[in-house]
């Protein structure tokens, strides 16, 4: 047996979980928030979380149940009743919960767990991951290859076709998922949608060598998948919208400051913080300078985010300072408020998601004032919504016994000078609420 020294290459992953946590915080909505710090402080003796909910139903109906016997039979409303009805609603896990819960139930290094955790916080509504790979290994200062393999784990979740980047990769994990290995069926989908899209069987067959009936079996499929993989996840769910600034008219221009109506105060426990300096048990010292140091660290949080989130809400309302006025938004991307507050994209649209400011306008989601650009053919720069707006008028002033096709209100906006697809046109028409043409038919 012998002593020696040896170098030994090793890789080892490290993430800053400051960042992570920080980010997560500032991607969260008032009410989230809430549920995290009671939770936080639950964990953690030294952090004090006071939160102004309104009525607490159970005390309420516990101190009153000897008082009377209750017959709901026998129960009315009156307007003049003090209760707030508002706070009465369901609770209910979220497509979120549902993916932290999977995560959790998986083996894996902990700090896998971490960055799949993250992943799942980046998803949009509609269930996409719609940072790249680089942006999140940068951000969180690991390798590129271990944030892809984290969004592998993230697509082999449920609902099928979650995390995907684009429509293109959603479908192919769903049939991936589903236990289909087709590859003909895999290069029709990432080529040829369009011609899919126009049932185009006879080019298809042509061009990938398989019969007219292998053709339709593609087709079918491609269309039984869901191109929003989260969408059916939203049924009949209560959630109450709490604004995060609120707008004042301060001269010419409009200004965000602090929302203080659902006021959550976070303060340090002042016995613990006493007992700190009093006491002569070091084991004890130890245990409240730790969690000491977490409770700071997250109302430093706390308190980061509600700066950020009035700083983005202050850049957005001096870029469309003209709308409370006029109601014409213009062109404005994630990109553009980055560049204005010198940070990255990623913090601008973990700052506007799902948060809401109270305006004379009334309450309004962040995401509302950005809209992209788009030429018209005299070179006047507008917004899609602008575009969308003249959709809108053409089609409440057309005649109900004749509405008009896609096709037909392309041909007007051509004529206005907007030089627009009809996709685009169906896409617009979906998204303001409107029907086909011939679900919007009505017989006289």
């Amino acid at each position: 047996m012998k002593n020696r020294l040896e170098q030994v290459i090793s890789q080892k992953i490290s993430i800053n979980t400051n960042i992570v946590q920080s980010l997560k915080v500032l991607h969260t909505n008032r009410m989230e928030l809430e549920e995290m710090a009671e939770i936080e402080a639950t964990s953690n003796p030294l952090l004090e979380v006071e939160i102004d909910k309104g009525v607490d139903w159970e005390q309420y109906f516990k101190k009153n149940r000897e008082a009377y016997i209750y017959d709901k039979n026998e129960s009315s409303y009156k307007d003049d009743s003090e209760y707030n009805f508002e706070n009465l609603a369901k609770s209910y896990d979220s497509l979120y919960d549902s993916l932290h819960g999977q995560i959790n139930t998986m083996y894996m290094p902990p700090n896998k767990k971490i960055i799949c955790n993250y992943l799942i916080d980046s998803l949009d509504k509609d269930g996409y991951l719609r940072e790249n790979e680089q942006t999140i290994s940068e951000l969180l200062e690991v390798e590129e290859d271990l944030v892809l393999e984290c969004i592998g784990i993230i697509q082999s979740l449920e609902p099928h076709g979650i995390g995907a980047r684009d429509l293109k990769e959603c479908m192919i994990i769903q049939i991936r998922n589903n236990g289909i290995e087709n590859d003909v069926l895999e290069k029709i989908i990432l080529n040829d949608l369009n011609l899919v899209a126009n049932l185009d069987i006879k080019k298809l067959s042509s061009k990938y060598n398989i019969s007219k009936e292998d053709t339709k079996k593609s087709i079918e499929i491609i269309k039984s998948l869901n191109p929003k993989p989260v969408e059916f996840d939203s049924d009949d769910k209560i959630a109450y919208v709490y604004p995060d600034v609120l707008v004042e008219k301060k001269g010419p221009k409009y200004i965000a400051k602090p929302y203080n109506e659902k006021r959550m105060s976070l303060n340090i426990n002042s016995y613990y913080s006493n007992l700190l300096i009093e006491s002569d048990d070091e084991e004890v010292k130890a245990y409240i300078r730790e969690n000491l140091t977490r409770a700071k660290e997250f109302i430093n949080e706390f308190d980061s985010r509600n700066t950020t989130i009035v700083n983005i809400a202050n850049a957005i309302l001096n870029f469309q300072n003209e709308y409370f006025d006029s109601d014409e938004l213009k062109p404005m991307t994630l990109s553009d408020i980055a560049e204005v507050l010198e940070c990255h994209v990623s913090t601008i649209s973990r700052g506007v998601n799902d948060k809401y400011m109270l305006t004379p306008k009334g309450l309004l989601e962040f995401k509302f004032f950005f809209s992209k650009a788009f030429q018209r053919g005299d070179g006047e720069v507008i917004s899609t919504s602008s575009i969308k707006q003249e959709i809108k008028k053409i089609i409440d002033a057309e005649d109900s016994s004749k509405p008009l096709s896609d096709s037909r209100i392309e041909k007007i906006l051509h004529q206005r000078g907007y030089d627009i697809a009809r996709r685009t046109v169906s896409k617009y028409r979906e998204e303001l609420g409107y029907l086909s043409s011939t679900m919007r038919k009505k017989v006289k």
